[in-house]
């Protein structure tokens, strides 16, 4: 098989690899506008005169820049420079939460169970907080109590309250922006799709393959909304400690049935 021209189709995938072990630490499916971009420095070598002799190139670059339709927490990770915590029932997450309860015959059930005390409760008042009221050791008319889930609000009190609190959650994950943390060098593969130009029936499968990269961390920025995307780049490298002529590779390009 020797093909030339192809449709890309689409670029399918991305995955990020773990260095020590191969193991895949990061994957994106919702890529979009992928770019693969090269660079070298040029030194243009002149005689006496200043004509050109020839034109030498060196520290070639690449890199790989896409868009990611979807808010990942794998590639929020990568970006931060941080591992993705996943909470079970042994390494639990605390995740703070607000709840906004209907009182019946005086009292509330919050959804979770707290960790650690709560303070401050308040009544709602067309949606807003109208009164703050304290918590004590019984219910009253300015102080509210707390049994477990179970909160009994100041007497008098009716209608909507609003309460916010912490709570362990075994269902949960967490992404950590640490100021002293940045990207980790990660193995890169970009999969895609290709189709011969002649017969688009006829499928190739694609591979970008890069032993080392890095997204860069200079500005990221991820839009907290509906229709928000997340566009990053991953910087190419040299397997610098390979001796073998390989560890020159920034990246290959496969094709194959």
């Amino acid at each position: 098989m020797n093909v030339n021209e192809l449709i890309l189709d689409k670029v399918r995938s991305l995955i990020f690899t773990d260095l020590s072990d191969g193991s895949v630490i990061g994957r994106l499916t919702k890529l979009e506008e992928p770019s693969l971009q090269t660079a070298a420095e040029g030194e243009e070598i002149t005689d006496a005169q200043g004509a050109l002799i020839t034109k030498l190139f060196r520290a070639k670059t690449g890199k790989f820049t896409a868009t990611n339709s979807l808010f990942s927490t794998d590639l929020l990770a990568l970006q931060y420079g941080s591992d993705k915590e996943v909470a079970d029932e042994t390494d639990k997450i605390v995740v703070p939460v607000e709840e906004i309860l209907t009182v019946a015959d005086g009292k509330v059930t919050l959804s979770h169970t707290p960790l650690g005390e709560i303070k401050y409760i308040y009544k709602l008042e067309s949606g807003q907080l109208a009164k703050k009221y304290t918590i004590g050791a019984a219910a009253s008319a300015s102080e509210f109590s707390i049994s477990d889930r179970e909160i009994t609000v100041p007497t008098d009190v009716t209608g909507k309250i609003y309460v916010e609190y912490e709570y362990e959650s075994s269902r949960a994950i967490r992404v950590v922006n640490n100021t002293v943390n940045f990207p980790k060098t990660v193995g890169v593969k970009v999969f895609a799709i290709f189709r011969d130009q002649c017969n688009d029936n006829l499928k190739f499968a694609g591979v970008i393959k890069a032993a080392k990269g890095k997204i860069d961390p200079s500005s990221i920025e991820t839009a907290l909304t509906g229709t928000g995307k997340n566009q990053f780049t991953i910087d190419f490298m040299k397997d610098y400690c390979n001796d073998d002529y390989e560890g020159t590779d920034l990246f290959s390009v496969i094709v194959a049935e």
